[in-house]
């Protein structure tokens, strides 16, 4: 069985038509358990219209009041008790064969740890028109880039795309740090399993005005300046990810071997440390984004 999650928040624009690409999946051994973030506009209706229609295949929860994605998708992983889980978007369309496809690789991966996959997916406009025929090659992501000191550095796993098996669902502890579940998931995965990338397109991506992510072309030479000025933002990041690491070698102190929690450890604490400190510390485990550009910019706000 796989459950697909779904986090919901004023998404009655594109609903609709994410549910149906879901319902039309070549694999029908899935649930779909959808929670609805307080949302003010119609969607809450129209969950209710595609439950009445697959009362089998959807269940649906509601929170009284907004929480965020974040912990709206950690409270949807503790619903849930299938073998593998599949984390969804409400505003994406995804290829009849998503599932199947996802699940085959996971399964022809499988040896009997934690394990994540993930694919690449379209990129699309509000309307559905392709903008990018790959989000990771319009991003200048190479995804195959997994390991744990990369990944402390720079997310390469988008969690619309992301499977992951019940071994890893089992372990996987909610961070302090303000981090969405797609980078701790594969952080998790990359300390403790394993990391398995399908390079192939299995869905559209939408980018419009309301995403909380959007993807971004890194050959745009206005956005590289507006990054490059957002020195707040940046710094954010960067931090964040110090952060993770402490968080990871506090959660997982019993499960992490002893060079991954000496180099989270000493990651970690970049928080307290000034800007010789944090180089030296991003240097010596090589925690580097991936790009010059990126890489630039890392050394800049470090």
């Amino acid at each position: 069985m796989v459950d697909i999650l779904m986090a919901v928040f004023n998404g009655e624009n594109f609903l609709a038509q994410q549910l149906e690409s879901l319902m039309s999946q070549d694999f029908d051994g899935f649930r779909l358990i959808a929670c609805d973030d307080g949302s003010s506009d119609g969607s809450r209706d129209i969950l209710e219209a595609f439950g009445a229609r697959f009362p089998d295949r959807i269940k649906t929860v509601y929170n009284d009041k907004n929480v965020g994605v974040r912990e709206n998708f950690f409270a949807l992983m503790a619903l849930s008790d299938a073998e593998y889980i599949m984390f969804c978007d409400q505003d994406d369309v995804w290829d009849s064969g998503k599932v199947q496809k996802t699940l085959d690789v996971m399964r022809q991966n499988e040896y009997g740890g934690p394990l994540l996959v993930h694919a690449d997916m379209r990129v699309v406009d509000s309307g559905g028109a392709q903008l990018a025929p790959s989000f990771n090659k319009m991003q200048s992501i190479d995804p195959r880039k997994n390991t744990l000191n990369a990944l402390l550095a720079q997310n390469t796993v988008t969690g619309c795309t992301v499977m992951i098996n019940r071994a890893l669902a089992d372990i996987v502890k909610k961070p302090c740090c303000d981090t969405l579940h797609d980078w701790w998931l594969a952080l998790t995965a990359a300390a403790l399993g394993r990391i398995v990338y399908l390079p192939e397109q299995v869905m559209d991506y939408r980018r419009h005005g309301a995403n909380v992510r959007g993807a971004r072309d890194m050959s745009d030479a206005g956005y590289i300046m507006g990054r490059a000025l957002d020195s707040s933002d940046a710094r954010a990041k960067i931090r964040l990810g110090y952060a993770q690491s402490a968080e990871l070698a506090r959660l997982y102190a019993d499960k992490l071997d002893e060079r991954q929690q000496k180099m989270l450890l000493d990651f970690g604490a970049c928080l307290n440390k000034n800007k010789l400190g944090r180089l030296a510390a991003t240097a010596k485990y090589r925690i580097w984004k991936q790009g010059l550009v990126r890489k630039l910019g890392q050394l800049f706000y470090l």
